[in-house]
């Protein structure tokens, strides 16, 4: 009975054990698929590495080796060759000057001296204009005394500048005396009225006056002033010059100060406003200015006459680089009993205030009117914030006549031109410009700096 029942069993066990043995002889003869595929890949060159970097260096549209030329390189080059020396003279120059001025450095000899004169209490300055056509000048500053003065000046073209004084000032009066003396050594006359010819004669001028003047800025936007003085003038041939004098180009029995010395009593006041604010180096606003002149002869001097000048300056920035600057400026002089006024106290048109594109002083009459216009755009700032140079166009328009109310449409003369201005925050450094009219061109530099 019992052997009948372990014969099932056996059975069973026999044909599990015949099923495992045929699944591991299936397993044990597959073959390694990933080793076949591994020998595969290892046999085609498509996959090869520097195939396929070939492959996708062939799929790229490689430009030209020179492209083809167009409109820039056929303007660029000479726009390039034009802009040459504005570049250099008014970006690399002015950024080269203020980089050696602005670098730390031990100081020299030179410099030494100067601290040491400065500590003192004396100043050596130069000029580029101590007058009318002074040129290059230097200037003594004695300070040491204060609040009394003495400067001292004298130019390459024989211009002299003395003055001694007594000023005291405070942040919002100040009161001063002094007494000057100066020679004016080649100043240029062309004649009078709004047309007068580009032929010109030189004289020199020689006054002295003795002078006392007080201030008082009454708010942060109004300020008046006021003086009292004495002059006394006398003409005379141009000095270390062999140019032609006045007294052979024209006829000087008709310009009254020419033929006789002129003596005066002077008083003088004025009044400005200031709407003006800065912002680090740029004005914004405008500022406003009249002042006029008694001037009464005395001794052998019959002439009495008054003068009434007024100024305009307007700023208006575009951004932290650019501005607009406006201004606009006239001089009336009136006769008020005896021979007239001296020629050299007529108003005058020309040079760096009135027209930059005319020599100083070019028209000459009674009454003057400028309006000028510049655009200034700053090309270099130091790092610190301390100097920046700007670079500007100038267009102007000037009149001179007998009456404002007498200029006509053919007394305007137009100058324009360019330059570089370089300042600090408080202080103007100097300017040089190019001033075009018709009559030529005009080149002109303008400071004052310590030696």
């Amino acid at each position: 009975m019992s052997r009948q029942r372990d014969r099932p069993r056996r059975q069973v066990s026999i044909a599990l054990w015949t099923i495992v043995v045929a699944v591991l002889s299936v397993a044990a003869s597959t073959p390694d698929l990933s080793a076949q595929e591994a020998d595969s890949s290892q046999e085609n060159p498509a996959d090869d590495q520097f195939t396929v970097a070939d492959s996708i260096r062939a799929g790229f549209d490689r430009p030209p080796a020179r492209p083809p030329t167009d409109w820039v390189d056929v303007v660029g080059f000479p726009l390039k060759v034009i802009a040459f020396p504005f570049n250099l003279i008014f970006v690399k120059l002015p950024g080269w000057v203020a980089g050696q001025v602005m670098t730390e450095r031990a100081p020299s000899g030179i410099v030494r001296a100067y601290r040491s004169m400065e500590n003192w209490g004396f100043r050596p300055m130069l000029r580029t204009s101590i007058g009318p056509r002074s040129s290059l000048a230097i200037e003594g500053q004695l300070f040491r005394f204060e609040p009394w003065y003495a400067h001292s000046a004298i130019s390459v073209r024989g211009s002299q500048r003395h003055r001694a004084g007594v000023l005291l000032a405070d942040p919002r009066f100040s009161l001063s005396a002094e007494a000057r003396w100066q020679r004016d050594a080649q100043v240029t006359f062309y004649g009078l009225g709004p047309r007068s010819d580009p032929d010109r004669g030189l004289y020199s001028h020689d006054y002295w006056d003795v002078r006392s003047r007080g201030s008082a800025r009454l708010t942060r936007e109004i300020a008046v002033d006021a003086g009292v003085g004495f002059e006394d003038n006398s003409i005379d041939d141009p000095v270390w010059t062999d140019d032609a004098s006045i007294y052979d180009e024209f006829d000087t029995s008709r310009l009254y100060g020419a033929n006789q010395t002129t003596s005066y009593v002077r008083l003088d006041g004025g009044a400005t406003l200031d709407l003006t604010k800065r912002r680090e180096f740029q004005d914004t606003g405008a500022w406003f200015r009249i002042q006029g002149a008694l001037y009464r002869g005395v001794s052998d001097t019959d002439s009495d006459f008054h003068v009434i000048s007024g100024s305009a300056q307007g700023y208006l920035p575009i951004n932290q680089r650019q501005q607009f600057a406006l201004r606009a400026v006239t001089r009336i002089s009136r006769a008020d009993g005896g021979a007239g006024i001296p020629f050299f106290h007529l108003s005058t048109l020309g040079g760096t205030r009135s027209a930059l594109g005319y020599s100083t002083s070019r028209f000459t009459d009674n009454d003057m009117l400028s309006l000028v216009a510049e655009w200034r755009y700053e090309v270099w700032r130091d790092i610190h914030d301390i100097a920046r140079t700007e670079f500007f166009l100038y267009f102007g328009e000037g009149a001179v006549n007998q009456r404002l109310t007498d200029i006509s449409a053919n007394d305007w003369q137009a100058s324009y031109g360019v330059g570089a201005r370089m300042a600090m925050k408080q202080r103007l450094l100097g300017v040089a410009f190019l001033g075009f009219s018709d009559e030529g061109v005009q080149v002109g530099i303008r400071g004052t700096w310590p030696l």
